[in-house]
């Protein structure tokens, strides 16, 4: 192995550790690891890609910190986790272009599927990053706090006590 493939496949590896595998080779100017390393240095397509703007770490540690950010009670975890996994499947770069019509401006978006005007109205500052998952979260429980009082007021966990099917919030 030359300098420049040990290099590359260090840096496979180590990006390995903080995001999900690149996507397909389908850009010009290089294969799916140049374009990781596109995305990584900023210089890629704006367009979500897996792991963009991950904070480390799972569901659970991402909302303990929200939670511990904001203050609510931790016995709002359990909820949260429920909107998560039913709103993203835990994808803090799931973006829902098919409720949007294809305009990613206007398309939930992060691991709570907030609108970006949504997010942008609950965001704390310096937490702009609607696809950091703590950031999204952080927005979200302002959001619920504001609009619903706790998480089980909100009509996606409403639904499911009552056992019916999950409705977005």
């Amino acid at each position: 192995m030359d300098g420049i493939a040990a290099i590359e496949a260090r840096v496979a590896e180590i990006c390995a550790r903080f995001a999900p595998p690149p996507a397909p080779a389908t850009e010009a100017g290089g294969g799916a690891f140049a374009a990781h390393l596109r995305r990584a240095m900023g210089t890629g397509p704006t367009a979500p890609v897996p792991g963009a703007g991950r904070t480390p770490g799972n569901v659970d540690a991402w909302i303990a910190e929200a939670i511990t950010r904001t203050g609510v009670p931790g016995s709002w975890a359990p909820a949260l986790r429920t909107i998560a996994h039913h709103e993203s499947s835990f994808n803090p770069a799931a973006a829902n272009l098919t409720a949007a019509g294809g305009n990613l401006a206007k398309a939930p978006q992060g691991l709570m599927q907030m609108l970006p005007s949504t997010f942008a109205a609950h965001a704390r500052p310096g937490h702009g990053n609607i696809l950091d998952p703590v950031d999204n979260l952080m927005a979200a429980i302002d959001y619920i706090r504001r609009r619903y009082g706790d998480p089980s007021s909100t009509p996606g966990l409403r639904a499911l006590a009552r056992g019916d099917r999950y409705v977005g919030y």
